[in-house]
Order: structure tokens, then sequence, then C-alpha cells
């Protein structure tokens, strides 16, 4: 196979866009540089395998309660240990850089003598910038002390996304990024006659395709338009700091307006399709960057094969995930509903002199596992539409050829009247009062006591929150619009306000979690000390016995 970094349009059966030469040529670039590295003598961080384990484990039960995505666990796992090291006086930017790299390594959010040294000096400048963006925003006037810890943690929140990046290598992704932008750019139509909505709309596309593409969240997208509106940070003097630092009031609102532009929706829905169609044609090149090319070239029906196999794999892998999360969590909801029935339910019914009807602490243990068992097995995963579909979207980044016209144009929301507002808000309780008084009205008739029945509205709307986010675990690859039919219509029509009462007490649990506390603030501290310790132990030993041994 020729070097893909040198491909010319005449050398193709086939013309191959940009697009596709791009990314051939980068995911070659990336393989040839991945095992370079493997291979480099260049001086890397080790640390010590067997105490290493130790934080592991210890973050892998962190980890298990806190109500956070697989993707968020390494940033957030920086911004962690970047608060622990501050409130513990380390403030110099190299030391902090060091036992950052050094923690992460032990976590296992980074492979154990892989990372090159030079990183923490990298590590260390961008530590040193935010912690003097951090100083000159808290002396710009007398600021509260809620709003000084606000502000810390927006800078610790910029600071963890920037290292984040820094630390783990998204080149391939950058390039779908950039062909990715200039793709829905061209799709969506523009009002030249408003300077505004061409601005807006550009920055919706770079947030929804950071959210789709790179899988951050509102914090991380934070930093993301931070970047964007001081485009200069990386090569920031003290005095382009302090210039940013009295901005601070004015881009926390701008920030705040983009990541809820009345844009974002549709731009999101446009940006997660293309997303998608690279993901495949991706995994379909880093498979076999020699055979996919070689079918691309010369055997354009052989390399439908290959996204369909891909695709295939996909749906598996997702179907799989999905029923690994779902029996996790209705192993962890039974455990946890028979504790309660035993350590809450039985005995505060007791005491407030009720009597204990074990048909319904038997309801109240088995109903949550089974209805979140229920929802999984009506979640379905895409069929052979869906796989048509995304290979006509990848025909379409990959080749120079017609193809049908997509544009669309961004519509502001329309504003109801407030007479509309008032009544659509009085329906929708209405619904609401009607869905749970419907629930509590069937548990009264079993003789379900008052507060066993509070645990299972409780559990009730948790679960059919959770039912939600694991389908669409199954639905990651789907780009075929779904149909709404009677059945469903009805059915969201009673079932959204339980939703919605799920995800409420979601975030509400997930900024009041005790364990999470307890583990961060009261054992997180001692237990890194004791680890690092243990370390420094371990190369003492070991000195004293290379000294014996000479």
């Amino acid at each position: 196979m020729p070097n893909p970094s040198l491909i010319q349009p005449e050398s193709t059966i086939l013309s191959l866009t940009s697009t596709a030469k791009d990314l051939f040529r980068i995911i070659y670039q990336e393989h040839n540089k991945a095992g370079d590295e493997g291979k480099s003598n260049a001086p890397k961080i080790r640390v010590n395998d067997i105490v290493s384990k130790m934080s592991f484990f210890y973050e892998k039960i962190r980890n298990a309660v806190d109500y956070k995505d697989d993707h968020l666990l390494r940033k957030n796992g920086i911004e962690r240990i970047l608060k622990r090291l501050s409130l513990m006086g380390h403030h110099e930017p190299h030391d902090v850089a060091n036992m950052l790299v050094v923690e992460l390594i032990r976590a296992g959010y980074l492979k154990n003598n892989t990372v090159l040294e030079t990183k923490v000096e990298e590590i260390a400048l961008i530590v040193e910038r935010f912690l003097h963006l951090r100083d000159a925003v808290l002396e710009m006037e007398k600021i509260n002390r809620k709003d000084g810890d606000e502000i810390r943690k927006w800078i610790w929140n910029l600071a963890a996304t920037n290292i984040e990046e820094n630390l783990v290598n998204h080149s391939v992704n950058h390039v779908i990024g950039k062909h990715m932008f200039t793709l829905i750019n061209d799709n969506i139509i523009d009002d030249e006659d408003d300077p505004e909505f061409s601005r807006d709309k550009k920055i919706q596309i770079y947030v929804a395709i950071y959210s789709k593409l790179f899988n951050y969240d509102g914090p991380m997208l934070e930093f993301l338009l931070f970047r964007y509106f001081n485009p200069h940070w990386y090569k920031a003097s003290d005095d382009d700091i302090t210039a940013i630092a009295q901005q601070y009031n004015e881009l926390r609102d701008v920030s705040y307006q983009q990541l809820n532009h009345p844009f974002r929706k549709q731009v999101t829905k446009i940006a997660n399709q293309y997303t998608i169609y690279f993901s495949i044609l991706k995994d379909v090149i880093m498979e076999s960057p020699e055979g996919a090319y070689d079918k691309l070239k010369g055997n354009p029906l052989q390399f439908k094969k290959l996204v369909e196999k891909i695709c295939n794999r996909r749906y598996k892998e997702s179907r799989s995930k999905l029923s690994r999360g779902a029996i996790r969590s209705i192993i962890y909801i039974f455990i946890t509903k028979a504790a309660l029935v035993f350590v809450l339910e039985a005995p505060v019914i007791l005491f407030l002199g009720g009597e204990v009807n074990t048909f319904a602490l038997a309801i109240n243990v088995l109903f949550p596992p089974m209805l979140l068992f229920f929802i999984i097995m009506l979640t379905y995963v895409p069929g052979a539409e869906n796989t048509k579909q995304i290979y006509r979207g990848i025909e379409e980044i990959v080749f120079n050829e017609e193809v049908s016209d997509r544009t669309i144009k961004l519509r502001y929301p329309t504003s109801r009247s407030e007479a509309s507002s008032m009544l659509f808000g009085f329906l929708y309780t209405v619904t609401f009062l009607f869905t749970f008084g419907l629930v509590i009205g069937g548990l009264t008739i079993i003789n379900f006591h008052f507060v066993s029945m509070v645990i299972f509205l409780f559990f009730l709307s948790l679960i059919s929150f959770f039912g939600i986010r694991l389908g669409k675990i199954a639905r990651t690859y789907n780009v075929v619009e779904y149909k709404e039919n009677a059945f469903s219509f009805i059915l969201n029509f009673f079932y959204v306000p339980i939703v919605s009462m799920g995800k409420w007490l979601s975030e509400t649990f997930s900024q009041i979690n005790v364990f999470v506390f307890i583990l961060d603030f009261i054992i997180e501290s001692p237990f890194k000390i004791f680890v690092e310790i243990t370390e420094q132990w371990s190369k003492y030993v070991k000195e004293r016995k290379e000294g014996i041994v000479e």
C-alpha cells in the first residue's frame, strides 16, 4: 500500500475527498508514531506496580459511587487531585504537576512507564497559568466566600480539562472535527444580513462537535468556550492573564448564553449523525488501513461490506454494554432495596405505629429491578436500515460524488404567548398529578403504608430515568429517526412526568452524594499520603538492597 501521506487524487480509480485523504493520512501517521514511541529510550515516569494497585482499586471503588459517565472519570480525577493538592498547600506548579501525573499513573488513568518525564513541564506550565488566573480573579474585588468557591471550582475545571487534553492524544479526532465543522457549516444556510447569527452558528457547531465527538460535558464545554474567546491562552503573558481576569463576569455570562443557545439542540442533532459516520469510518480504517484503502481504490462493494461488518460489531458491543450495565444495576438496586427494607422502611413503619405489610415490602424489593429489566428488554439496537443510512453518510464523506441537498435553516424558537404558557403549564401539572395520583391510588388499594409509598415512588422515578439513560447506550450508533406511534404518544403522556421526577432526583442526589463527600474529604487525603509513604519506603528498601549487593 502506498503511504497515505503521499496519496494524490490522480492515483486512485475513484476520486477521494480531501476529508478521506486527511483521515487516512493521520491514522497512518499515528499508527507509525505509536510504534516509534514504544521503542523510544527517552526517560519515562515509572511507579511501583504493587503500590499502584492500591490506588487503582481505590479509584474503582470511588468511581462506583459517583454518578458520572465513564469518559469523564479521568478529567474528574484530575480536577479532584488538583483541588486536594491545593487544600494541602501545594502551590508550586512543578511539584503539583509531578504529583498529579504520578497519581494518575497509580490510579490507572495513564499507563505506567509510558509518560515521558518532559510531560511534567508541560503540565506545570498549564498549572502555573491557571494559578495566576485564579489569583488575579480573586484579587479583582472583594469577593465573598460563596463567590470565591465558585471561582476556584471554575478554575480547577478549566485546568483539569486543559490537562486532560494535553495528556491524551486526540489528533485523529481533531482532524475529524475540522472536516465535520466544514461539512456542517456548509449544510446550514447562513444569514448574511445578521453577523450575530453567523457568529453564533459557528460557535454552536464548535460546541456540538466537542459535545458529540469528544464527549465533552457542560463544564468541559466551558473550557472550550474559554479557549474560543481567548485564542492566545496557550501563549498568554502575565498581563494577558490579568486582562482575562478583569473580564471574568462577562466571560461567564457569554459562556452561559452559548451553552443555552436556542440553536444548540438543532446543531447537535446534525453533529450527532456526522459523529456516527466518522466514528464508523475511523474504525474501518484503523482496523486495516491497507485493506480499507485498497477496497476504496478498486472495490467499493467490498468496502461497503467492511462498513457493514464494523456497524454490526458496534451494535453488538452496544447491546453487550447495555446488558452488563443492566445486570450490574439490577443487582445493585435489588441489594440496595432489600437493605432499605430492613434498615429504614420496616423500622420507620413500626416506629410510627403502623403494621408491616409483607406483601408491600416484597413489591418494593422486587418491583425496581423488574422495571429496569422490562425497560432494557424493550430497548432495541439499530438494524439493517440504520446501516444503509450510515453507509450513505460515509459515501458522502469519502467520495467526490453528487449528494442530496441536506441544507437546513436554523430557526429561533417561536415564543409562546403568556396565555399559552400558562395553559400548557397547567395541563402538564394536571398530567403530573394524575400520573402520580394513579400510582398512589393503586398502592393504597393494596394497603401500602405512607413510608412504603414514598420509597416506591422514589425508586419508580429513579429507575425510569436510569432505564432511559441505559437505553441510550444501545442507540449510540442510531441515525434513523424514530417515528412515534399512537401507543408511544399515550405512554409518553403518562411516563414523562415520572422520568422528569427521576432526572430531578438524580441531579439532586448527585450534588449531595454523601459517599463521594466521605471518600473525597475524609478518606482520600490520608489514603494518598499512605500510598506516597509506601512508595518512598519501597524505593528506600530497593536502594538499601542494591547497596548491600554492591
